[in-house]
């Protein structure tokens, strides 16, 4: 046991693995169900989906829980948000320990850390950072809810959505997510800020903060390319969107609440899972449009998931460059090493490889044998659960609800590998080439 923890990988994967097991047990338990006692599979299912910040369900959160059971899944999403956001900030600041001194200045001055950060003193301030915009959320979503509810009924969905939308895990105590508030512009532009603020990662709210205290904006390279690629995804996705559904779903909406429907889309397809608009009824170019924001995802460092902006950027900006003929790349007037371009590359491969095997299995595994004329689209609604579980996104179809124990398993080792596997990726990819290694003349 002792040799299964000794590195990083391994307690990463045991950390969520416990996590999970532990999730199961008290969703399982009766005091936790609202009607019949959910089953083992199920409880799997859904703790895998809290603590992975997914949010993809087989059953309603509203209605198969009591409110012990709600919160029992408020407590794995906040453990599962503020643990990925944890382990990938500490990632992001443990390379500087592996550089010489002089390199080792350069990576914690870029990322405004500081060279001496504890693990104690990182998890404290990840934590306040979390609670600060959960906090905040809590009472602007309250001042609204409070206005249909019941005093104590609002504060819990407030606080509920509020840690939801932070921690990127889309869940919701209402059976339509955030359907109902499709026409409040104040709702959707708050759960939609605390989505970007959780998508953005810790660092790069840190050196924010920092900027707006000191009135001294010294962004590095990873926060400028991080801005940069959310602000071009988030408009890219809400013109989409909007031009997409303009003759659908937002056809009969005016101008200023089309436009925010278009914009909380883009939000929440990338990291979140909420929906204010109904997924199912979405044009084929909207779905496509979706797919793709899936699996670019968020920010590293944050609770959302996908191959992150970072990785989508670099290789974007490689390929550009490569276009113009230029030998090596570089952005806002800092150089990306090769090292760093064909890491990008093979996590955008991995990502591929898996999802593409696992979305096979699914196929085998949920697909009727019926020809494709007569499937209805069940081949792009597999797909689209697919790349929403791998991307921990959330969103569905609606085929979620209609899996057989097999698919729910595929889903399951999707969520896990999606939301655990990368981060495992990041720290074998961190540790560099072996010394020694052979190297052969090229040719």
């Amino acid at each position: 046991m002792k040799l299964l923890g000794t590195r990083p990988e391994r307690r990463v994967v045991l950390a969520f693995a416990g996590a999970i097991l532990v999730g199961t047990i008290l969703l399982a338990l009766p005091v936790s169900s609202s009607g019949a006692r959910l089953s083992l599979v199920d409880a799997l299912f859904t703790a895998t989906s809290a603590i992975c910040v997914t949010g993809l369900v087989v059953v309603d959160t509203a209605t198969a829980f009591s409110r012990f059971g709600q919160v029992v899944l408020l407590l794995l999403i906040q453990v599962g948000g503020l643990g990925m956001m944890t382990l990938a900030t500490a990632l992001l600041l443990s390379l500087a320990s592996r550089l010489s001194f002089r390199h080792a200045v350069l990576v914690t001055a870029s990322l405004a850390a500081d060279q001496r950060v504890r693990p104690r003193s990182l998890v404290r301030a990840v934590v306040a950072t979390a609670l600060v915009f959960e906090g905040v959320g809590t009472v602007l979503l309250f001042l609204r809810f409070r206005t249909t509810s019941p005093p104590g009924t609002a504060l819990f969905d407030a606080v509920f959505h509020a840690v939801s939308a932070f921690c990127n895990a889309g869940f919701s105590t209402w059976s339509d997510s955030l359907v109902r508030y499709a026409g409040d512009v104040y709702v959707l532009s708050v759960v939609a800020a605390l989505v970007i603020s959780g998508g953005l990662g810790f660092v790069v709210i840190r050196e924010i903060a920092v900027g707006l205290h000191t009135r001294h904006w010294r962004l590095s390279l990873h926060t400028k390319i991080c801005l940069g690629a959310t602000a071009v995804l988030l408009v890219f996705g809400a013109v989409g969107f909007l031009l997409a559904e303009s003759s659908n779903l937002l056809a009969d909406q005016d101008p200023l609440l089309a436009g925010a429907n278009a914009v909380f889309q883009s939000v929440t397809v990338r990291t979140a899972g909420f929906n204010a608009l109904d997924q199912a009824r979405l044009t084929e170019t909207s779905i496509a449009l979706t797919i793709l924001l899936m699996f670019i995802g968020a920010c590293p460092g944050s609770t959302g998931g996908g191959i992150k902006t970072t990785t989508f950027a670099i290789l974007v900006l490689a390929a550009l460059g490569r276009l113009a003929g230029r030998r090596s790349l570089s952005v806002f007037r800092r150089s990306v090493s090769l090292d760093s371009q064909q890491k990008a590359s093979t996590v955008v491969l991995l990502a591929l490889g898996v999802l593409g095997l696992l979305f096979t299995v699914l196929m085998f595994v949920e697909e009727r044998p019926i020809p494709h004329l007569e499937s209805q689209g069940l081949f792009v609604e597999s797909l689209f659960e697919a790349v929403s579980a791998f991307a921990t996104v959330g969103l569905s179809l609606g085929a979620t609800a209609t899996l057989q124990t097999g698919g729910k398993f595929v889903i399951m080792i999707l969520m896990f590998v999606g939301r655990v596997g990368l981060l495992t990726l990041a720290f074998s990819l961190s540790r560099g080439l072996r010394a020694g290694q052979l190297v052969y003349p090229d040719e």
